[in-house]
């Protein structure tokens, strides 16, 4: 038995902490949020990824005193890595959790950074930060390794265990260490990867590559709806799928913690050293261009509501005219009667979870808000959080009376079962009806009645 102590007790940490207490260890569980780790002590998961019976019956130590973490064997760092409003790493947490575990360790123990970081991070930021807190030389009295962390949250089907975890070292003694404490969680099996860096580069390639197929997808779908053809770019993606050397993707929102941020690192990295990666920054670009289109596909469809409601008022210039064709929506919107009514189902960034880490919703959001009322309702997500995060009201059950349309944001399991007749019923007539995730089709929509764009 080893005694560890995790320093992050978030999506991240927590998993790894119970884990690790199931295996038997000795754990402690560090973090500077004083409420979450008073929920913790009471048995609850306010993350709701382990849930709160898991919580309950572990042994894990929680705590704020970073006394409690001396003389571990071993280390866990599992803090966020965002970037700032430029795109840029900011490594302050990491740096910031590497002092408090420098000042706790001793000869002997193991330090292990599983938050995402750009190549060279571990090496160039951790270390010297664990060197000059601590008054020891790594290699000799300490050992220092990475491994990424590979959570997915939401996904009940492959857990920790079950995900093949990548480790490293910064030396060979330090890889076997890890290895063996690895070994005891991961059923999936271990790889050792050649050096810290390699690892590193790994957990960014990962997610970097799955923001580039989302921005093709994404591409080629805002490509289709310019064809003025009967074409569906989702159908169109199924059928190609029929080939068994597509990699399939779906146009999307990219949210999270991990492939909104990680291919920045990248891309930084890369830039420091006189390389542009004009690839990764072009899905970077054309990722987070998905609010303007969320905004677009839902004024556009509340302004054809406007028109088939009163075809002789669909926009009035100052002289009392029809404005001339290709109008702004905004402006045709301005000439309804009372400010349409949007209720938006969903806030989570990933079906069936309750982290709202999703910039491209509150982008299109904010920007909805200055058109329409916008009210949302989610069944995952505390309503406080969706207050706070969104500044909207928010209903406590899905009611869509008196609504003018409903945006399906997050395919919740409980948004993509919807009675649609039920649900047309209860708007105001025509209602509209804006999916940008897939999950109701055109024809689908027509039959009960709805205006409809997708995604």
């Amino acid at each position: 038995m080893a005694h560890l102590s995790i320093v992050g007790m978030g999506y991240v940490g927590l998993p790894l902490a119970l884990a690790f207490d199931e295996a038997g260890h000795d754990v402690v569980g560090l973090d500077t949020d004083e409420e979450k780790t008073a929920r913790f002590r009471d048995g609850e998961d306010p993350t709701d990824e382990v849930g709160s019976e898991a919580v309950d019956r572990s042994d894990i130590r929680f705590t704020t005193s970073t006394g409690e973490i001396e003389a571990s064997d071993y280390y866990v760092i599992t803090v966020p890595t965002p970037i700032d409003e430029e795109g840029r790493p900011d490594l302050s947490f990491v740096e910031s959790a590497g002092k408090t575990v420098g000042e706790s360790l001793t000869d002997g123990s193991t330090v292990v950074l599983e938050s995402t970081v750009y190549p060279g991070a571990t090496r160039e930021r951790l270390v010297p930060v664990l060197e000059a807190a601590s008054g020891l030389a790594v290699g000799e009295d300490f050992f220092v390794g990475y491994s990424p962390e590979r959570i997915v949250p939401g996904n009940g089907d492959r857990g920790l265990s079950d995900i093949v975890k990548i480790v490293s070292g910064y030396d060979d003694t330090a890889l076997e260490r890890l290895c063996a404490l690895y070994g005891d969680i991961v059923d999936a099996g271990l790889h050792r990867a050649q050096t810290m860096e390699t690892a590193e580069a790994a957990k960014c390639l990962e997610n970097t590559q799955r923001d580039v197929n989302i921005a093709l997808m994404n591409e080629f779908a805002y490509g289709c709806q310019q064809l003025g053809l009967p074409i569906d770019a989702r159908e169109v993606i199924e059928a190609a799928a029929t080939k068994w050397n597509f990699h399939e993707y779906h146009p999307g929102s990219v949210g999270g913690h991990c492939i909104p941020v990680d291919p920045n690192y990248l891309i930084w990295k890369f830039e420091q050293h006189g390389f542009e990666s004009e690839l990764m920054r072009a899905a970077r670009t054309v990722n987070g261009e998905f609010a303007s289109q969320m905004v677009t596909a839902t004024l556009d469809a509340l302004t054809e509501r406007t028109r088939i409601q009163d075809r002789e008022r669909e926009a009035v210039n100052t002289d009392g005219g029809q404005v001339a064709d290709g109008a702004g929506v905004e402006t045709a919107l301005q000439s309804m009667d009372g400010t349409p009514r949007l209720l938006v189902l969903g806030f989570a960034y990933k079906a069936n979870t309750t982290d709202t880490r999703s910039p491209v919703l509150k982008d299109a959001i904010e920007r909805l808000r200055t058109a329409v009322d916008v009210v949302g309702v989610d069944p995952h997500v505390p309503n406080e959080r969706v207050r706070r995060d969104f500044d909207i009201p928010v209903q406590t059950e899905l009611s869509a009376s008196g609504f003018d349309g409903v945006l399906l944001a997050t395919p919740h399991d409980r948004f993509t079962s919807l009675d649609l007749d039920a649900l047309s019923s209860e708007m105001n007539d025509p209602p509209v009806l804006v999916d940008v995730t897939g999950t109701y089709g055109d024809e689908e929509a027509a039959e009960h009645g709805f205006i409809y764009r997708g995604l």
